[in-house]
């Protein structure tokens, strides 16, 4: 079982996720945005953070960037709809700041958790 924590601060997102991953047989964590999540990974220590990129408070950016930094071996996959913006430029941001691998929303169920299972194998 792969423990996840899932950051997303649109409900609905964030809750179609969490189910699409407990139904893989994934141990679930969620947080709303980039300071709730740096919360979480106090007392849940996930194999992969899934984050959004746009959220208020603290940024996927950001939250990448200090989880890089405090936990360089977490595995790191970013999504994004980039707003009123292209998500490509966010999501070629979060690769460049740590991130393994980067969906652009809506995010395709299979290949999320295929990068999810190849992240954790070649570790």
């Amino acid at each position: 079982m792969v423990k996840v924590l899932l950051v997303e601060d649109d409900e609905a997102v964030r809750d179609m996720l969490s189910q699409m991953l407990i139904r893989a047989s994934h141990e679930v964590e969620t947080a709303v945005d980039g300071e709730d999540a740096l919360s979480t990974l106090q007392d849940f220590h996930p194999d992969v953070l899934v984050t959004d990129i746009i959220m208020p408070k603290k940024s996927g950016t950001e939250l990448i960037s200090e989880v890089r930094k405090n936990h360089p071996d977490m595995e790191i996959i970013a999504i994004s709809g980039g707003g009123r913006a292209d998500p490509i430029g966010y999501l070629d941001l979060s690769e460049d700041l740590g991130a393994a691998v980067s969906f652009a929303k809506p995010v395709d169920s299979s290949a999320l958790l295929m990068a999810i299972d190849l992240l954790v194998v070649r570790k």
